[in-house]
C-alpha cells in the first residue's frame, strides 16, 4: 500500500515538473514572437524602370510590412532614378542598419517619329539615322538599323522602296517601323547644306540650354563607333567633379546626364552634358569645353 502511495506521488512530481518546464517553454516562445522579433527585419531588392519615381515608403523595401513604420529610418541617398545601375539603399530600425539592393533598369524602347530618306547610289556617307525625325528615349543615343540585311543591297539600285527599320536605345529596348527610301542615279540629289542635325535627345527637359556643346570635337567621330563609346565613358564622375570645382565653387554635384548628341552626315561632332549642382539649393548647368 505505501509502495502504490509512493509511486503515484512519484509520477505526479514528473507530470508537475514537465507542465513547468511546458510553461516555461510557451513563455519563452511568446516572449520572442512578441517581444524580440517585433526588432527583426529583412530587406528585399527593388526594382524600378529608369525615369520611375524612387517610394519613399519604407514598407516598399521591407519583405514583411508593417503598420507603423515610425521607427524606421530608409536611406536612398545612393540611388540615381535617372541611370541605369544597381544601386544600394539603408533601412535602420532600433540601432540596427541593413542594407538592400535596388536595380534601375531601362525596358522600355524609344519614341520616335521618321521621314522619306533619299540617297544616291553608291554614296559613302550614307547615314540610316536620317530617317528620324525625331527620337526621345532615357537612354541615348538612338540606334538605327535594317531589321532585314538584305534591304542594304537595295542602295545600289536607283527605286523606291519601302523597307522595315529598328530604332534602339543602348540596352537594345527597340521597335521597328516601314520607312520609305528612294535611291536615285549619282549626282540626281543636290548637295544639301552641312548643318548640324541633332540625331539623339534624351527625354529629360534642357532649361535655359542655350546651344553650346560640351566637346565640339576637332575630329568627328564615326557614328555607333568603339570611339564614341570611349567618349561617353570618358565623361566621369571626377571630370565633372574637377569641372564644378574649377567653375562653380562652393557647389557639389547632384546628377550628371547627355542629354543631347549632335552629328554630320553619320558622324559624331558634340556631346552635350546635363550637371545638376547644389549648394543647398539645385542649379541646373550644362558643361563647356
Amino acid at each position: 500500500m505505501d509502495e502504490d502511495f509512493l509511486d503515484v506521488t512519484s509520477s505526479g512530481n514528473k507530470l508537475i515538473a514537465i507542465v513547468l518546464i511546458l510553461i516555461v517553454v510557451g513563455f519563452s516562445v511568446f516572449g520572442y514572437f512578441f517581444v524580440f522579433q517585433k526588432f527583426h527585419f529583412a530587406l528585399k531588392t527593388v526594382n524600378y524602370e529608369i525615369g520611375e519615381e524612387i517610394s519613399q515608403d519604407v514598407n516598399t523595401y521591407l519583405k514583411k510590412s508593417v503598420i507603423d513604420t515610425s521607427g524606421y529610418k530608409l536611406d536612398l541617398s545612393r540611388v540615381k532614378n535617372t541611370e541605369v545601375g544597381t544601386y544600394s539603399y539603408k533601412v535602420t530600425y532600433n540601432n540596427r542598419t541593413k542594407k538592400g539592393v535596388i536595380n534601375v533598369k531601362d525596358t522600355t524602347p524609344p519614341e520616335f517619329t521618321v521621314k522619306e530618306l533619299k540617297v544616291e547610289v553608291g554614296d559613302d556617307n550614307f547615314y540610316l539615322g536620317n530617317a528620324l525625325e525625331t527620337c526621345e528615349d532615357a537612354s541615348m543615343p538612338c540606334l538605327v538599323s535594317f531589321k532585314n540585311d538584305a534591304d542594304e543591297s537595295k542602295l545600289n539600285t536607283p527605286g523606291t522602296y519601302e523597307i522595315t527599320i529598328l530604332v534602339a536605345d543602348l540596352y537594345n529596348n527597340h521597335k521597328e517601323t516601314n520607312i520609305r527610301l528612294t535611291v536615285v542615279p549619282e549626282g540626281e540629289l543636290k548637295t544639301s547644306e552641312n548643318t548640324d542635325l541633332e540625331f539623339a535627345k534624351s527625354s529629360s527637359e534642357t532649361p535655359n540650354f542655350n546651344g553650346e556643346y560640351y566637346i565640339k570635337l576637332e575630329k568627328a567621330l564615326e557614328d555607333e563607333s568603339e570611339e564614341v563609346e570611349d567618349l561617353i565613358e570618358e565623361i566621369s564622375t571626377d571630370m565633372v567633379d574637377e569641372y564644378v570645382k574649377n567653375n562653380y565653387s562652393g557647389y557639389t554635384v547632384k546628377n550628371t546626364e547627355i542629354v543631347k548628341m549632335y552629328n554630320k552626315d553619320g558622324y559624331v561632332i558634340g556631346i552635350v552634358v546635363k550637371v545638376t549642382i547644389s549648394d543647398g539649393s539645385e542649379k541646373i548647368i550644362y558643361m563647356t569645353k
